[in-house]
């Protein structure tokens, strides 16, 4: 773990390098409305990416109880940190330097999204996992009227409105049940991005409550909730679009060495 400022920390996960191959890597920012961040939405997303090949960066921003006053615009900046982070210790880490993407969970997508408005050429693709976009907060959400009233200054803005034509290549999944963050965000957010011609994929799964993860047993909790199997598939969906160019490349490869037949 690597202290990024006071307050926000970021913690690596590399893939074991036995050679010198560059390898793209992705930043992990996990949601909990900015008052913190989540466990299940960190190391089990970090490791599901490593397994795919990819190092992962777990960025543990500053939330609630570290800053009551923090802004989103400081967060901004704290991604940043991270972004800079990786940069400066690409060649130790074996970073692919024109292949680093993010990926954020909730409050982690609204993050994400304000990065990727603000500063569209920071990732290469961005993942925006049931990302609060442009949502309200309810009274009966949090019971701290302090509380409430920092959460519902960190999402006052619909980030959809920020969008431009500059924004990355976006790969976008919700679920219908989700009955936190309305899956009508990720819905606007997408025919944005298709009325500005910015590159995107969506998934959309009928199940699966908000908080799913990765979806499957090692995030679920006791009861089975926060799993659901279909909606899982959002990882390797993910993951074939984060690397289409890799795909590509290798296309292009045992197209060549193929045995030219008569």
């Amino acid at each position: 773990m690597h202290y990024l400022n006071k307050t926000a920390t970021i913690t690596n996960y590399l893939v074991e390098n036995t050679t010198t191959k560059l390898r793209p890597a992705i930043l992990v920012l996990p949601g909990g409305s900015y008052l913190y961040t989540s466990p299940r939405e960190a190391k089990p997303v970090a490791t599901a990416y490593n397994a795919a090949g990819l190092h992962a960066f777990v960025l543990d921003y500053t939330t609630f109880p570290k800053n009551k006053k923090v802004t989103v615009e400081e967060l901004i900046e704290e991604v940043k940190m991270a972004h800079a982070y990786l940069s400066k210790n690409q060649k130790e880490f074996q970073i692919d330097p024109n292949n680093i993407f993010v990926v954020g969970f909730s409050a982690g997508g609204h993050l994400a999204a304000a990065v990727a408005n603000k500063y569209p050429n920071l990732f290469k693709k961005v993942v925006l996992s049931y990302a609060a976009l442009n949502i309200n907060i309810a009274d009966e959400m949090f019971e701290e009227s302090e509380e409430l009233t920092f959460v519902r200054r960190m999402f006052k803005d619909n980030l959809i409105l920020g969008v431009t034509k500059n924004n990355p290549p976006t790969f976008i999944w919700h679920t219908l049940e989700d009955n936190v963050v309305p899956i009508v965000g990720s819905i606007e957010y997408i025919h944005k991005l298709n009325e500005l011609g910015v590159p995107f994929e969506a998934h959309f799964y009928e199940t699966g409550v908000h908080g799913l993860s990765v979806a499957n047993e090692i995030t679920s909790h006791e009861d089975g909730s926060c799993m659901d199997l279909h909606a899982a598939t959002w990882v390797n969906l993910s993951i074939n679009w984060l690397l289409k160019w890799k795909l590509k490349s290798l296309a292009v490869v045992l197209l060549v060495l193929r045995p030219l037949t008569s």
